[in-house]
């Protein structure tokens, strides 16, 4: 990969770091370190110059919900999209209704459907609220109260199921006088209230999941978060700082989105962070490298979890 940097005073402290930092990068790219003090050596002249930036995702999140209404926060696992999205609504001061979707989850489920009553001696039916029927219903019954729908795992169901046709309301800066799309009897509604917002997550770790139609992209914005380094006390940042080190080197476009987030760095002892190591990174990663993933960096993984665990990853 070309690259160039000009050096204005190369004797100069800063313009060493620059000229370390890129023999360093060569050195790594062409793995020419032999031993542990080669390497400690190369990463210490590349982390000199590397620049962490500090994303003020939290704002960032609850001005795009004020403008696009309908969000999705995308992500690996542990970078806290759950946790923003609540932290969102109740810096929104919205009522917040939360459900998770899983494989199963249907129409019936999320918006309206008839169940068989367990209360009667004969076969009876009721009718069942979904989640977004009983979050709607309250925004319409409440234009003055904000109201916000975290559906979890958003792309763990049949979208197309599920939605039915409200996924024609979900159109941004819908037309009122177009279609009146009714969802149960008596309730219908040619749009969306201006006090209803949803926020939908999803792993992109997950390679199971049904795939989003851009349909749905196109109806919704998208936000993706990235691990970043938090400014914690109980954030163990050097472990988390080797773990992006080794993604940025050996990571192809799509393996970058599997790295494990900051929550995965978050202990209140070393005792437990190398429990987190031992029993939930260690796994992650051999899960990883089993299914063909971030294969080039195995060796890499290896000594980190030797020499952070005494455990390597296949024996």
């Amino acid at each position: 990969m070309p690259a160039c940097e000009i050096v204005e005073n190369p004797t100069s402290l800063d313009g060493k770091k620059i000229i370390s930092s890129f023999v360093a990068g060569y050195a790594k790219l062409r793995e020419w370190s032999s031993n542990n003090e080669h390497r400690k050596a190369i990463d210490t002249a590349i982390s000199a110059v590397v620049k962490h930036e500090t994303i003020d995702n939290e704002n960032t999140v609850l001005n795009l919900i004020k403008s696009r209404k309908y969000v999705v926060l995308e992500g690996a696992p542990g970078t806290g999209k759950t946790i923003l999205a609540k932290k969102v609504g109740d810096k929104l001061n919205a009522e917040i209704f939360f459900t998770q979707f899983h494989a199963e989850t249907n129409y019936s489920d999320f918006i309206y459907g008839i169940r068989p009553s367990l209360n009667q001696s004969n076969l009876s039916y009721q009718e069942n609220k979904g989640i977004f029927l009983k979050s709607l219903q309250s925004a319409v019954n409440n234009p003055s109260k904000k109201v916000l729908l975290i559906i979890d795992e958003l792309n763990r169901a049949n979208l197309s199921n599920i939605l039915g046709p409200i996924f024609y309301l979900f159109e941004y800066k819908m037309d009122e006088n177009s279609v009146n799309i009714e969802l149960c009897n008596g309730f219908s509604l040619k749009k969306i209230p201006d006090n209803f917002y949803v926020i939908g997550t999803m792993n992109t770790a997950d390679r199971s999941l049904a795939v989003v139609d851009f349909a749905l992209r196109r109806r919704f914005a998208w936000y993706k978060l990235k691990p970043q380094i938090l400014n914690s006390s109980n954030f163990f940042k050097e472990d988390f700082l080797k773990f992006q080190q080794i993604f940025d080197w050996y990571a192809s476009s799509e393996e970058l989105n599997l790295q494990p987030g900051h929550a995965y760095f978050i202990a209140d002892s070393k005792d437990e962070m190398e429990q987190r190591i031992r029993y939930e990174l260690f796994p992650l990663i051999r899960e990883y490298l089993s299914e063909g993933i971030m294969l080039k960096a195995k060796e890499e993984f290896n000594k980190y979890f030797f020499e952070r665990i005494g455990e390597i990853l296949f024996k």
